[in-house]
Protein backbone atom coordinates (compact mmCIF):
# COMPACT_ATOMS: atom_id res chain seq x y z
CA UNK A 1 0.00 0.00 0.00
CA UNK A 2 1.19 3.12 -0.94
CA UNK A 3 1.33 5.98 1.56
CA UNK A 4 1.44 10.05 0.29
CA UNK A 5 2.25 13.12 2.59
CA UNK A 6 2.04 16.32 0.70
CA UNK A 7 3.20 19.67 2.42
CA UNK A 8 4.17 23.34 1.67
CA UNK A 9 6.83 25.77 2.40
CA UNK A 10 6.41 29.31 2.04
CA UNK A 11 2.90 30.17 1.66
CA UNK A 12 3.64 33.47 3.70
CA UNK A 13 6.32 35.62 2.26
CA UNK A 14 6.33 38.26 0.15
CA UNK A 15 9.78 37.31 -1.47
CA UNK A 16 10.08 33.92 -3.64
CA UNK A 17 8.26 31.15 -4.51
CA UNK A 18 5.66 28.99 -2.64
CA UNK A 19 6.92 25.24 -2.64
CA UNK A 20 4.55 21.88 -2.43
CA UNK A 21 6.51 18.68 -1.83
CA UNK A 22 4.89 15.39 -2.20
CA UNK A 23 6.64 12.16 -1.17
CA UNK A 24 5.41 8.51 -1.36
CA UNK A 25 6.74 5.35 0.21
CA UNK A 26 5.02 1.85 0.89
CA UNK A 27 2.99 1.95 4.38
CA UNK A 28 5.85 -1.11 5.58
CA UNK A 29 8.08 1.91 5.11
CA UNK A 30 6.59 4.61 7.62
CA UNK A 31 8.41 3.02 10.40
CA UNK A 32 11.78 4.02 8.92
CA UNK A 33 10.72 7.74 8.29
CA UNK A 34 9.33 8.15 12.35
CA UNK A 35 12.93 6.80 13.14
CA UNK A 36 14.57 9.67 11.55
CA UNK A 37 12.69 12.11 13.87
CA UNK A 38 11.24 13.49 11.42
CA UNK A 39 9.07 16.65 12.67
CA UNK A 40 7.43 19.77 10.88
CA UNK A 41 10.61 21.76 9.09
CA UNK A 42 9.60 24.80 11.43
CA UNK A 43 11.22 23.20 14.17
CA UNK A 44 14.54 21.77 12.73
CA UNK A 45 17.50 23.79 12.36
CA UNK A 46 18.92 24.21 8.94
CA UNK A 47 21.41 22.02 9.27
CA UNK A 48 18.88 19.36 10.86
CA UNK A 49 16.83 20.11 8.05
CA UNK A 50 19.48 19.40 5.13
CA UNK A 51 20.60 16.17 7.00
CA UNK A 52 17.00 14.78 7.37
CA UNK A 53 16.36 15.78 3.56
CA UNK A 54 19.37 13.24 2.34
CA UNK A 55 18.13 10.45 4.47
CA UNK A 56 15.04 10.78 3.68
CA UNK A 57 15.99 10.72 -0.13
CA UNK A 58 17.77 7.62 0.99
CA UNK A 59 15.05 5.37 1.90
CA UNK A 60 13.60 5.17 -2.17
CA UNK A 61 10.44 6.32 -1.88
CA UNK A 62 8.88 9.16 -4.78
CA UNK A 63 9.23 12.58 -4.93
CA UNK A 64 7.85 15.55 -6.83
CA UNK A 65 8.12 19.26 -5.88
CA UNK A 66 6.11 21.97 -7.42
CA UNK A 67 7.55 25.16 -7.17
CA UNK A 68 4.95 28.44 -7.58
CA UNK A 69 7.02 31.14 -8.82
CA UNK A 70 5.72 35.09 -7.63
CA UNK A 71 5.15 35.40 -11.32
CA UNK A 72 2.82 32.72 -11.02
CA UNK A 73 1.38 33.63 -8.17
CA UNK A 74 1.02 37.02 -8.42
CA UNK A 75 -1.11 36.04 -11.87
CA UNK A 76 -3.15 33.56 -10.42
CA UNK A 77 -4.27 35.37 -7.35
CA UNK A 78 -5.94 38.01 -9.29
CA UNK A 79 -8.68 35.28 -9.97
CA UNK A 80 -8.26 32.79 -7.31
CA UNK A 81 -7.46 32.83 -3.79
CA UNK A 82 -4.26 31.15 -2.11
CA UNK A 83 -6.60 27.62 -0.64
CA UNK A 84 -7.90 27.16 -4.37
CA UNK A 85 -3.97 27.98 -5.43
CA UNK A 86 -2.72 25.66 -2.79
CA UNK A 87 -5.46 23.09 -3.85
CA UNK A 88 -4.13 22.85 -7.81
CA UNK A 89 -0.86 22.57 -6.47
CA UNK A 90 -1.11 19.64 -4.08
CA UNK A 91 -3.21 17.96 -6.99
CA UNK A 92 -0.01 18.57 -8.49
CA UNK A 93 2.51 17.22 -6.56
CA UNK A 94 0.24 14.13 -6.53
CA UNK A 95 0.15 13.52 -10.15
CA UNK A 96 3.75 14.28 -10.40
CA UNK A 97 4.67 11.37 -8.66
CA UNK A 98 3.19 9.11 -11.35
CA UNK A 99 2.47 6.14 -9.46
CA UNK A 100 -0.69 4.68 -7.74
CA UNK A 101 -1.66 6.09 -3.74
CA UNK A 102 -3.76 4.31 -2.15
CA UNK A 103 -3.65 7.04 0.68
CA UNK A 104 -3.06 11.02 0.71
CA UNK A 105 -2.32 13.18 3.82
CA UNK A 106 -1.98 16.40 3.51
CA UNK A 107 -1.83 19.57 5.81
CA UNK A 108 -4.97 21.92 5.43
CA UNK A 109 -5.02 24.85 3.94
CA UNK A 110 -8.54 25.12 4.43
CA UNK A 111 -9.53 26.13 7.94
CA UNK A 112 -12.48 23.52 7.12
CA UNK A 113 -9.72 20.04 7.18
CA UNK A 114 -12.60 17.68 6.18
CA UNK A 115 -14.09 20.36 3.02
CA UNK A 116 -10.05 20.93 2.06
CA UNK A 117 -10.03 16.64 1.84
CA UNK A 118 -12.87 16.52 0.07
CA UNK A 119 -12.11 19.13 -2.84
CA UNK A 120 -8.46 17.26 -3.24
CA UNK A 121 -10.19 14.50 -3.76
CA UNK A 122 -12.61 15.63 -6.23
CA UNK A 123 -9.74 17.68 -8.09
CA UNK A 124 -7.75 14.30 -7.97
CA UNK A 125 -10.58 12.53 -10.36
CA UNK A 126 -12.00 9.57 -11.16
CA UNK A 127 -8.58 7.70 -11.30
CA UNK A 128 -8.30 8.29 -7.37
CA UNK A 129 -11.56 7.06 -6.70
CA UNK A 130 -10.60 4.71 -4.61
CA UNK A 131 -7.76 6.79 -3.08
CA UNK A 132 -8.30 7.69 0.58
CA UNK A 133 -7.47 11.44 1.41
CA UNK A 134 -6.67 12.73 4.39
CA UNK A 135 -6.48 16.45 5.15
CA UNK A 136 -5.31 17.56 9.19
CA UNK A 137 -4.41 20.77 10.55
CA UNK A 138 -0.88 20.45 11.97
CA UNK A 139 -0.53 17.28 10.30
CA UNK A 140 3.42 17.47 9.85
CA UNK A 141 3.16 17.00 13.80
CA UNK A 142 0.91 13.42 13.43
CA UNK A 143 2.27 12.38 10.48
CA UNK A 144 5.74 11.32 9.57
CA UNK A 145 4.91 11.41 6.41
CA UNK A 146 3.97 14.64 6.13
CA UNK A 147 6.61 15.98 8.33
CA UNK A 148 9.14 14.35 5.85
CA UNK A 149 7.13 16.16 2.89
CA UNK A 150 7.68 19.04 5.10
CA UNK A 151 11.48 18.86 5.48
CA UNK A 152 11.58 18.25 1.40
CA UNK A 153 9.33 21.37 1.20
CA UNK A 154 11.59 23.55 3.27
CA UNK A 155 14.72 22.63 1.87
CA UNK A 156 14.10 23.17 -1.35
CA UNK A 157 12.62 26.37 -1.17
CA UNK A 158 15.59 27.57 0.94
CA UNK A 159 18.05 26.38 -2.32
CA UNK A 160 15.64 28.51 -4.24
CA UNK A 161 15.99 31.68 -1.98
CA UNK A 162 19.54 31.60 -1.99
CA UNK A 163 19.91 31.17 -5.38
CA UNK A 164 17.74 34.50 -6.10
CA UNK A 165 20.11 35.82 -3.34
CA UNK A 166 23.02 34.66 -5.59
CA UNK A 167 22.00 36.20 -8.32
CA UNK A 168 20.95 39.56 -7.62
CA UNK A 169 23.93 39.97 -5.23
CA UNK A 170 21.75 40.74 -2.54
CA UNK A 171 20.66 39.56 0.99
CA UNK A 172 16.83 40.42 2.05
CA UNK A 173 16.56 38.35 5.09
CA UNK A 174 13.77 35.63 5.15
CA UNK A 175 11.88 36.84 3.04
CA UNK A 176 8.45 37.42 5.10
CA UNK A 177 6.43 40.77 6.21
CA UNK A 178 7.18 40.16 9.73
CA UNK A 179 11.08 40.66 8.70
CA UNK A 180 12.40 44.08 9.11
CA UNK A 181 15.64 43.20 6.80
CA UNK A 182 13.01 42.08 4.11
CA UNK A 183 10.89 45.25 4.55
CA UNK A 184 13.82 47.62 4.44
CA UNK A 185 15.12 46.05 0.97
CA UNK A 186 11.71 45.61 -0.36
CA UNK A 187 11.05 50.18 0.86
CA UNK A 188 13.98 50.74 -0.48
CA UNK A 189 14.18 48.54 -3.83
CA UNK A 190 10.95 50.98 -4.39
CA UNK A 191 12.49 53.84 -3.30
CA UNK A 192 14.81 53.48 -6.40
CA UNK A 193 12.84 51.60 -8.86
CA UNK A 194 9.28 52.59 -8.47
CA UNK A 195 8.29 49.14 -8.65
CA UNK A 196 9.32 45.93 -7.20
CA UNK A 197 11.68 42.87 -8.74
CA UNK A 198 10.46 39.65 -10.93
CA UNK A 199 11.19 37.80 -7.60
CA UNK A 200 8.66 39.68 -4.98
CA UNK A 201 4.52 38.76 -4.86
CA UNK A 202 3.37 42.01 -5.72
CA UNK A 203 -0.65 40.66 -5.03
CA UNK A 204 0.14 40.46 -1.37
CA UNK A 205 -0.85 43.36 1.03
CA UNK A 206 2.48 44.08 1.86
CA UNK A 207 3.77 45.59 -0.91
CA UNK A 208 0.40 47.82 -1.33
CA UNK A 209 1.46 49.16 2.22
CA UNK A 210 5.35 49.39 1.19
CA UNK A 211 3.95 51.30 -2.07
CA UNK A 212 1.54 53.92 0.45
CA UNK A 213 4.29 54.24 2.98
CA UNK A 214 7.32 55.39 0.46
CA UNK A 215 4.56 57.87 -1.41
CA UNK A 216 3.40 59.58 1.70
CA UNK A 217 7.37 59.94 2.88
CA UNK A 218 8.15 61.67 -0.84
CA UNK A 219 5.01 64.38 -0.07
CA UNK A 220 7.07 65.23 3.30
Amino acid sequence: MQVCGIDEAGRGPVIGPLVVASYSISEDKIQQIESLGVKDSKKLTAKRRNELFSEILELKGEYYFKVLSPAFLNKEMKKYNLNEIELFAFKEAILGLKIPINRVICDSCDVNANRFSDNLKEALGDEFASCEVIASHKAEDKYPIVAAASILAKVKRDELIKKIEEDVGVSFGSGYPSDPKTIKFLEDYYKLNNSFPDYVRTEWKTLTNIKCSVSQKKLF
